[in-house]
């Protein structure tokens, strides 16, 4: 093999897998907004509370804490025709406590998917 040739090859071969690992670390995924709202938490505490049981939550829970993973999780719940992501969520949040699917975060008893909108609110929300 000529140096030219394994040159040629050898940058092939790494941009095949530099590539695709570039866009799995960095890109991420469209999702409704919807649900980086925690929506009936918003009506008893502040972002900023909700922030603090996000960041909790993502420490706790170090395998979800990139947006990707929780936008992933998250969107396994989203719409469908006939439903809206919000009573997706809700339905979900009474599956979560019927099971015992439950998180304790900074005090707070939250269903698992209610923790990770908050998580999910963390990352995307800024002061």
């Amino acid at each position: 093999m000529k140096r030219r040739e394994f040159i040629l090859l050898s940058g092939l071969g790494i941009s095949a897998i530099v590539i695709p690992t570039y866009y799995y670390k960095f890109y991420t995924p469209e999702y409704d907004p919807l649900l980086t709202e925690p929506e009936l938490l918003s009506n008893i505490l502040d972002g900023t509370t909700i922030r603090n049981i996000g960041e909790i939550y993502r420490k706790q829970f170090s395998d979800e804490n990139s947006e990707r993973k929780l936008a992933k999780l998250l969107s396994d719940y989203a719409s469908t025709e006939s439903t809206t992501t919000i009573e997706m969520l809700r339905q979900q949040f009474a599956v979560d406590y019927d099971k015992g699917n439950t998180v304790m975060v900074d005090g707070w008893i939250l269903s698992r998917t209610e923790a990770r909108q908050c998580a999910l609110f963390s990352l995307t929300q800024t002061d």
